[in-house]
């Protein structure tokens, strides 16, 4: 507990956001719990550095960010073409799910160099917009 590790997750809450259902329970998660889905599976994860999109005048270049996003999406699903799985099992499911892992990274650096607390309405908002283009976009 001393780490964070092991998490804490409910089994009902999980399943009733599953958007797999009638393939089976979510049971587990990995390690960080980013990714909760069916018996073997595997989800490949990857993370945009933000700080790079902020620009001199504090804005977020938006159209760099969709690029990467777009570029992101393809890396990740030509990985789940090339990963060599540690079973076929794993391998099929991955597959046929195609599980992609994309989030971002250093928000608090982005808000922080442009004087945002992170716990503010406004960090919040530019998290839900950040989060909302990448959804979108990918």
């Amino acid at each position: 507990w001393a780490s964070a590790d092991p998490g804490l997750h409910f089994n009902t809450t999980m399943n009733d956001w599953h958007t797999c259902a009638s393939a089976g329970a979510i049971r587990a998660s990995n390690p960080c719990s980013e990714y909760m889905f069916l018996d073997d599976t595997a989800c490949n994860l990857a993370s945009i550095n933000l700080l790079p999109y902020r620009k001199e005048d504090g804005t977020i270049d938006i159209a760099a960010y969709e690029h990467t996003v777009r570029l992101w999406t393809v890396v990740l699903e030509i990985s789940v073409m090339m990963a060599q799985f540690p079973s076929k099992e794993i391998a099929k499911l991955s597959y046929d799910y195609r599980t992609l892992g994309l989030g971002y990274a250093n928000i608090g650096g982005l808000l922080m160099t442009s004087g945002i607390p992170y716990d503010s309405d406004e960090g919040r908002a530019i998290c839900a917009a950040l989060t909302a283009i990448m959804t979108g976009t990918a």
